[in-house]
């Protein structure tokens, strides 16, 4: 069970690998999923139950302000616990969820501070023209907020499932309502610092044109973006032919165009 666990720890830091190793999609649950069942001894069932959780966590990707639910942790613990309680892929969508979706919080309470200290240092050796010194903690900061994850990960992974549920059902109320409002602020706050790069005399009203466009018309995001890339097209069109209108203008007038 000791070197289990230390498999999943490892494994938790290969997945938080994902930015440093470029991107490489290795956080999606399509592949933890045939890892950890690999180290559970199941690795076929650990594909199934992977599949399962990809279908559930297939929009979960950070986009602008949005914060996914935390797919490391809740495609790992999901199906550990599921493969050793000998149960369904439906067993670990069941358990994932509420685990990534706990995790997020955890993340965004505990590891944005822990990473936004750690930046100060970065900021020291910058300073300093600590060249060595700075490329290490450039690494280093990409895991440093994780560091909640490499704790709660292979300590719920050796305690069981059912000690992770008595300990999620022992969270006092104003803690989880805290955690709710944190939950929906960071985004919000995300959100607006974006706003406040990007938004001008010229991207302002189609921003409120599909604001409107949800909130009152009942259009979805899909919809919207389908309105939105018609729109594009129409504007394209239309500068194309007033551009090739001036063109022929311009060539109409010949030599008059001196005087």
């Amino acid at each position: 069970m000791v070197f289990k666990t230390f498999l999943v720890l490892l494994l938790a830091i290969f997945a938080r690998s994902e930015y440093f190793l470029g991107t490489c999609l290795i956080i999606r649950p399509i592949v933890l999923g045939t890892l950890t069942g690999l180290i559970m001894g199941d690795m076929q069932t650990g594909i199934i139950m992977g599949a399962t959780l990809e279908l559930a966590f297939i929009g979960a990707v950070s986009i602008g302000a949005y914060i996914p639910p935390d797919t490391v942790s809740g495609t790992i613990l999901g199906v550990a616990f599921a493969i050793q309680a000998g149960a369904g892929p439906e067993a670990a969508l069941t358990l994932g969820i509420p685990i990534a979706t706990i995790m997020l919080a955890v993340n965004t309470i505990v590891g944005t501070p822990i990473s936004l200290a750690y930046a100060h240092s970065c900021d020291r050796r910058a300073e300093k023209a600590d060249y060595k010194g700075l490329g290490r903690d450039m690494v280093l900061s990409g895991y440093v907020s994780c560091i909640p994850q490499f704790i709660i990960i292979p300590a719920a992974f050796y305690f069981g499932s059912d000690a992770v549920t008595r300990m999620l059902g022992n969270i006092p109320p104003f803690i989880q309502t805290g955690m709710e409002i944190a939950g929906g602020l960071i985004p919000a706050l995300g959100f607006a610092m974006l706003a406040q790069m990007i938004m001008n005399k010229k991207v302002a009203p189609y921003f409120f044109l599909g604001y409107f466009l949800i909130q009152y018309l009942g259009i979805g995001t899909t919809g919207v973006a389908i309105f939105a890339g018609i729109l594009v097209a129409i504007m394209l069109v239309a500068g194309e032919t007033k551009k090739q209108a001036a063109q022929v203008s311009g060539e109409a007038g010949g030599g008059f165009d001196e005087f």
